[in-house]
């Protein structure tokens, strides 16, 4: 069987589900490693593990794991908690749709949705976390300095990451409940 005959046989919910997973691990990717959760006006962009500057004269990154800021370190911890439940995720949903064995097995299903919900709402937290302590200690105080503090492209990206990592694992525990529509295990 191939991945096309795979993915025609599986249900509806899985399909939705796979498609879902795989948008999150992009966007996830891409907000884990870039420096655009937060920026400022004077070219200093925020990311989880550096923070760059866009001087010309003096262009560099700065490494911020291991940055001794509580927040953030928890910040990191739990959306690195939910950049991995996204593909191990992903890996259990295409094992369900493309892997003969495996196919249509339910306990699988919701091995992923569990992987899916409690990954995403870590990840929820770190977001919420990184969200309003950033918002503390530099957005609030902006009327102290000259700067503009703002959150970014990579903080987006990580809310719909989160949203439809969630949301793929409901469909998944629909899909193991058996209202996918799904083909049923071989004896």
């Amino acid at each position: 069987m191939g991945v096309v005959d795979g993915f025609k046989s599986a249900s509806l919910f899985a399909k939705i589900s796979f498609v879902l997973l795989v948008v999150a691990a992009l966007f996830a990717s891409i907000a884990f490693t870039c420096t655009g959760w937060a920026k400022n006006n004077v070219g200093a962009h925020y990311g989880l593990w550096r923070l760059c500057g866009e001087n010309v004269y003096a262009p560099g990154c700065t490494q911020l794991d291991g940055w001794a800021v509580d927040w953030w370190a928890a910040t990191q911890a739990l959306v690195s908690f939910g950049f991995f439940g996204i593909w191990v995720a992903l890996i259990l949903v295409s094992l369900v749709m493309f892997s003969e064995s495996f196919k249509g097995n339910k306990e699988m299903a919701i091995a992923a949705a569990i992987v899916c919900i409690v990954t995403g709402v870590l990840y929820l937290i770190g977001v919420i976390v990184f969200g309003a302590e950033f918002d503390k200690y530099f957005i609030s105080r902006n009327y102290l300095t000259l700067m503009n503090y703002s959150l970014s492209y990579c903080f987006g990206l990580s809310i719909v990451a989160l949203v439809f990592e969630i949301v793929a694992g409901v469909l998944m525990i629909l899909d193991g409940k058996g209202g996918g529509g799904g083909t049923k295990p071989s004896a």
